[in-house]
């Protein structure tokens, strides 16, 4: 009984301040509805403190508020990870697979006077067209195409139907259509669709091919990255003795380190993209996360030493 008692005691500030759980509430009440020691002890505890007791519960105030915060920052910090770990499988399992010119894997046909129908094979999940003018002012219009799969669609998206399209155009000329495989082999012409022509798609056309190079802007943007990373590594060393700076300088220095790891979530080691904009932007929301999520780990960090220093 007295064991319990001394329990009891020691658990009614944290009773008053209604800092227990509803399990351990429940236990101090039956406990006092039969102890007058502990229920006078009750009593007097929630009489006026004086202002030294008041100043001698102020750590144990202070704590509980660090502890309240880092509670719900793990709980956000859980949260980010969570969707930046989704977006990130996401952005691997959707990553586009460019397939290589072979026959068949698109063909072109006349559709009455709307234009030219481009049907894929099957194991076409996804596509691209664009339309645009022949540069050198010939008067017909090129339609380079890109087909892809992707990991998602081969697991998943299997047994569908074959995808088609119709091509038109703002003036009725011939469209040259030209196959681009985005493997850094040479584009192919499929055929020219003309709808002043007896035959409205000729199969066998002179054509100049070209090589398409993928874009480098991702490897600029990942040596920014490093660079920045580097140039922070120093300044952190050089204010390392001074804490707010420092502090400032750390939180900073972790969106470089969320770039690089979205960078390599999204392109793996590659310095290169045929997909530009969705990559840029799948790696700048995936890094944004992170940074987030880092961010709040770091403060934790902080807090958690701030603890530590109250508690001793």
């Amino acid at each position: 009984m007295r064991n319990e008692c001394n329990i009891i005691r020691d658990l009614l500030p944290l009773y008053i301040e209604r800092m227990v759980s509803a399990d351990t509430a429940e236990f101090v009440e039956e406990h006092l509805k039969d102890c007058e020691l502990c229920r006078k002890e009750y009593e007097n505890s929630k009489v006026p403190q004086s202002t030294q007791e008041i100043a001698g519960a102020m750590p144990l105030q202070k704590l509980n508020r660090k502890m309240k915060i880092k509670r719900l920052q793990t709980i956000a910090l859980t949260a980010v990870f969570v969707i930046a770990l989704f977006v990130s499988a996401f952005a691997v399992l959707d990553a586009p697979i460019y397939f290589p010119y072979s026959k068949g894997i698109v063909t072109p046909e006349k559709l009455g006077d709307k234009g030219m129908l481009l049907t894929f094979d099957k194991k076409v999940t996804d596509f691209d067209y664009t339309v645009y003018d022949d540069p050198d002012g010939e008067n017909f219009y090129y339609c380079d195409i890109e087909a892809w799969t992707s990991l998602w669609d081969i697991w998943f998206s299997q047994g569908k139907d074959n995808l088609s399209v119709t091509v038109t155009t703002r003036q009725v000329k011939p469209i040259l259509a030209v196959y681009v495989p985005n493997n850094g082999s040479e584009t192919v012409c499929i055929g020219k669709y003309d709808p002043n022509a007896e035959d409205p798609i000729e199969r066998n056309v002179h054509f100049e091919s070209t090589v398409l190079l993928p874009r480098l802007s991702l490897g600029y943007c990942l040596m920014l990255a490093i660079i920045a990373l580097a140039a922070l590594g120093i300044v952190w060393f050089v204010t390392r003795k001074k804490t707010e700076l420092r502090v400032w300088v750390e939180r900073i220095w972790l969106y470089p380190v969320a770039y690089i790891i979205g960078h390599c979530i999204v392109s793996g080691i590659n310095w290169t993209t045929y997909s530009l904009p969705r990559d840029l932007s799948l790696i700048i929301f995936i890094s944004i996360l992170l940074y987030s999520g880092l961010l709040l780990a770091h403060n934790i960090w902080h807090l958690k030493r701030e603890i530590m220093q109250i508690n001793h």
